[in-house]
């Protein structure tokens, strides 16, 4: 082994491992130059040796292996995501040795020079080093590998979908040991851009509907503010109207008790209307949205023919009064994902009801909303964005996961009981410091 060789081995190892660290540090948020020095040492080591002794068909698999265990060993991080912080490194770094070989070759450098010249050998690593982290530096790019590691955070299935993606690719290349895979990394940069442009594909599809989905429920909140002025300005209305029917009993006693007996029928009347119960239920509720959105929603239920009951006990209003604005909006926006599915799974059964309850305790108000439903539920798979409504209503239920892990005052709980199946969205109400 050659001087020169060696020499540019160590150039080369310090640019690679300066990236590969810039790179992790970047996806897993690590700052302290402590932290970033425990990683740049071994992963500028490991480069060296990769770049001296170990052949180019292997590089990639086991590059991915020893960042994660350099991750796990020197960082102490624990999670099995460490495979994809390595291969978001790999990717990027694939990404860039592409760019930056099409690059030499157009300014007439020969590929095979690029691999056997050690001059253009160096050139080209260091050009793909410093390529790697100006891409990590690029908003849009991090902003990408940001949504790719919590699409897995929110899925933990697709790590298992990662590994054996990593071992596919591992098997083509070792099959197809040619010559000029032997020399180069082309090929095996070509999988790994089709497998990029894959997860981009899936990340870009759900991000849109999820997107369209919040911005359904900003028209949504808009549109129910309409409402809760009518049930307010009616809530008004039957109250004055009570009391001028009080008034006009007074003026009439004395005149005529057939009068007074047809008085006091419309005032019962009035009390007994399913209108007007649902009027003084849903006046239980502030204005913010809650109540536009029952109304809006039982509105749904009628026209899907579904029977409903909805009971507020009193004092829910004080209590959910004391909620800022923020958290007020996310308790509609959960509500109104929760309705849905209800609404969904209550119009498939047989026996079309729900029942929609709010109580308050000590320090808490619970929504609680019970449906029939048609089937059967496991419920092992709720609560991870699984969703037995069909397409589409997975991302309701994401919405609600990412407003319930967002905020510690907030949980959603499941169960079934008899032939209802039950959500109660549980909101813990903190006392205001004086």
């Amino acid at each position: 082994m050659s001087v020169e060789k060696i020499i540019i081995s160590i150039i080369v190892s310090l640019f690679q491992g300066t990236a590969a660290t810039i790179i992790i540090c970047r996806q897993i948020q690590i700052k302290a130059l402590k932290e970033k020095i425990k990683l740049l040492i071994p992963m500028c080591i490991y480069c060296s040796i990769c770049f001296l002794f170990i052949p180019n068909q292997i590089r990639f698999i086991l590059f991915i292996i020893i960042t994660s265990l350099i991750i796990y060993f020197f960082l102490k991080i624990k999670d099995k995501k460490l495979i994809l912080y390595s291969f978001n490194l790999e990717m990027i770094m694939s990404i860039s040795e592409i760019i930056v070989t099409l690059f030499l070759v157009l300014f007439g450098i020969n590929s095979v020079d690029i691999v056997n010249n050690n001059l253009y050998n160096l050139l080209a690593n260091i050009l793909i080093s410093l390529l790697s982290i100006c891409l990590i530096y690029i908003p849009f790019f991090i902003k990408i590998i940001y949504k790719i590691n919590n699409m897995f955070d929110k899925n933990s299935k697709l790590i298992n979908y990662l590994y054996i993606f990593i071992f596919v690719v591992y098997l083509i290349v070792s099959k197809n040991g040619l010559e000029l895979i032997l020399k180069s990394n082309y090929y095996v940069n070509i999988l790994f851009i089709i497998g990029i442009v894959a997860i981009l594909t899936v990340i870009i599809k759900n991000e849109s509907k999820y997107d369209k989905l919040n911005e359904q429920n900003k028209q949504m909140l808009n549109y129910v503010t309409k409402y809760e002025k009518i049930i307010t300005d009616q809530g008004k209305a039957n109250h004055e109207f009570r009391n001028q029917l009080m008034v006009i009993r007074g003026y009439a006693q004395m005149k005529s008790p057939k009068l007074i007996e047809y008085l006091d029928s419309i005032v019962d009347d009035t009390k007994k209307t399913h209108s007007s119960y649902l009027i003084s239920q849903l006046n239980n509720f502030p204005d913010g949205g809650i109540k536009g959105l029952l109304y809006y929603k039982l509105s749904m239920m009628d026209d899907e023919n579904i029977k409903y009951e909805i009971n507020v006990e009193y004092g829910v209003k004080t209590k959910l009064k004391t909620l800022d604005t923020i958290m007020y909006k996310n308790i509609t926006k959960i509500l109104g994902v929760l309705l849905d599915n209800a609404i969904d799974a209550s119009k498939e059964s047989k026996n079309k009801k729900i029942t929609i309850s709010s109580i308050k305790e000590s320090s808490k108000v619970i929504f609680s909303i019970s449906n029939t439903y048609k089937g059967k539920i496991d419920m092992s798979k709720l609560g991870s964005g699984h969703s037995t409504k069909g397409n589409g209503h997975g991302y309701g239920l994401r919405l609600v996961n990412d407003i319930v892990n967002e905020n510690e005052c907030l949980n959603v709980e499941n169960k079934l009981d008899n032939d209802y199946f039950i959500t109660n969205l549980i909101i813990q109400i903190k006392k205001k410091k004086q």
